[in-house]
């Protein structure tokens, strides 16, 4: 039996949690801008407070709380969605800009999962202080949420680091003795970054409120921006390079990062998965450009450079920054970002990981295949590949064609695009990549295909597709 009471009552919290970090961009709002927005970002603290007091105080229970399996995966979805729900009061409210709840829905399930999809035609219109809380929401989307798990729920002795494995599908060794100095540490280190690249960024010319919104998009590899030109507008070769350099450091994964800073630098460079991703940005970093000095014979500039460089990385990091608009070019960069980054980064896509499990299993199978009477079992890093391993990479795949499937179909029905702009859009959500095409003309049904298909590929499928099951809801 699932424990409703008990999932209500974290959720509870959370929402609590979530006033406190919507004062941060009214605290922005009343020091610098006269509380432009007082009125936006006041009432949605109100309105949380409320909310989270009332699920906190409705189903708290002197009994500790003890959590299933089923628990747990119902708690990661569900907290989720109520967070996207909650964060999107502020663009709900704000009525300069007026969208409806679907499109502010949107605008915030986008930017918890990183995705970086927006549906303001102009976003440099907005008051800074809300435009602050978008990448606020790329912050909470790449480290919030998990933070807030696995604070918590160690503090009530649930067992913190489940809820963390449940989400990455990457159990990686603990590096701490306790669940709340990995996360302490995993903070620490995810707001350091963040402040050296925005002061890399500031120095390179920008202003120190985009260099902090920047540097908090390239990390979390989100997608948003400041300018409607995104990085393109500052014209700078060098931003180009610091914000690839960035993305491609939110790529990799974190656990590893404090691995490497806590034990040994050997360690990180051992990891299969880890050095596939570098081996896949130089490939397609230098590849293109030696064909192109062949082939063409161009020149190439520290700016065309750059800008390469910085198409490539956001592609494979899934952020987004350089799609602007539908294009055959995009789509072929769109193929790239199906691979994504290191599993247990903020990154979407398959993930690194589960495409060298996926090799490693053909490359068996094609063996047995020429050499009937070999004696093979696929291996990573030397060790067998467990079958449950093998099973839950083609279930993931499987599960993530069937849902793209879905999406397209239920487009097709409600929208008048084209095969090819369907496609891309729902892959660009899937995958959390967050084209730089406009959404606020889509009808409000596409926009819910899309909400789940974002909160989908940031969950990685399957606790959604668990949480839906009928056997998920029997005794």
């Amino acid at each position: 039996m699932v424990n409703i009471r008990s999932v209500i009552y974290i959720n509870g919290i959370v929402v609590c949690c979530l006033a406190g970090i919507l004062a941060l961009p009214l605290l922005y709002d009343c020091i610098f801008n006269n509380s432009e927005c007082f009125g936006v970002f006041a009432p949605s603290i109100i309105a949380n407070v409320f909310l989270g007091g009332l699920m906190v105080l409705s189903c708290r229970s002197g009994n500790k709380l003890s959590f299933t399996s089923k628990d747990t995966f119902l708690l990661v979805v569900t907290v989720w969605i109520s967070t996207a729900i909650i964060c999107s009061f502020p663009f709900y409210v704000y009525s300069a800009v007026k969208l409806k709840f679907i499109s502010a829905l949107f605008e915030s399930v986008s930017g918890i999962t990183t995705t970086g999809a927006t549906v303001y035609h102009d976003v440099e219109i907005l008051p800074k202080a809300l435009n602050l809380w978008r990448f606020i929401l790329h912050f909470i989307g790449g480290v919030g949420i998990i933070a807030i798990g696995i604070i918590i729920l160690p503090v009530m002795r649930i067992g913190g680091m489940q809820l963390f494995q449940t989400e990455n599908s990457d159990k990686s060794q603990k590096i701490f003795p306790r669940a709340t100095q990995t996360i302490k540490f995993f903070i620490w280190l995810y707001i350091s970054l963040i402040c050296v690249f925005a002061f890399c960024l500031k120095m390179s010319g920008m202003s120190t409120f985009d260099a902090i919104c920047h540097g908090i998009s390239a990390i979390s590899t989100g997608g948003f921006s400041t300018k409607n030109l995104g990085i393109d507008f500052f014209n700078s070769a060098q931003i180009k390079l610091i914000m690839s350099f960035g993305m491609f450091i939110g790529g990799i994964t974190f656990l590893e990062i404090i691995k490497c800073l806590r034990i040994r630098f050997r360690s990180f460079l051992s990891s299969p998965q880890i050095v596939g991703y570098i081996k896949l940005v130089l490939f397609m970093i230098f590849v293109p450009i030696f064909i192109t000095l062949i082939t063409d014979g161009e020149h190439v500039t520290l700016d065309s450079l750059a800008t390469h460089i910085y198409a490539t990385i956001s592609a494979i990091t899934t952020t987004g920054l350089n799609f602007n608009g539908y294009t055959s070019s995009n789509m072929l960069m769109l193929l790239l970002a199906i691979t994504g980054g290191c599993s247990g980064s903020t990154t979407g896509g398959i993930k690194i990981f589960r495409i060298q499990i996926l090799f490693a299993v053909l490359k068996n199978h094609i063996c047995k295949l020429v050499r009937p009477f070999d004696i093979s079992v696929p291996k990573y890093q030397g060790k067998k590949i467990d079958d449950g391993l093998t099973k839950s990479v083609i279930t993931f795949t499987l599960s993530l064609m069937i849902v793209f499937a879905i999406s397209c179909t239920f487009l097709e029905i409600f929208t008048n695009m084209s095969f090819s702009e369907i496609s891309y859009r729902v892959f660009s959500c899937l995958l959390n990549l967050g084209c730089g095409e406009k959404f606020e003309f889509l009808p409000a049904l596409s926009k819910i295909v899309l909400i789940c298909d974002m909160i989908a590929g940031r969950l990685e499928i399957i606790p959604a597709f668990i949480i839906f099951s009928k056997i998920f809801w029997k005794e």
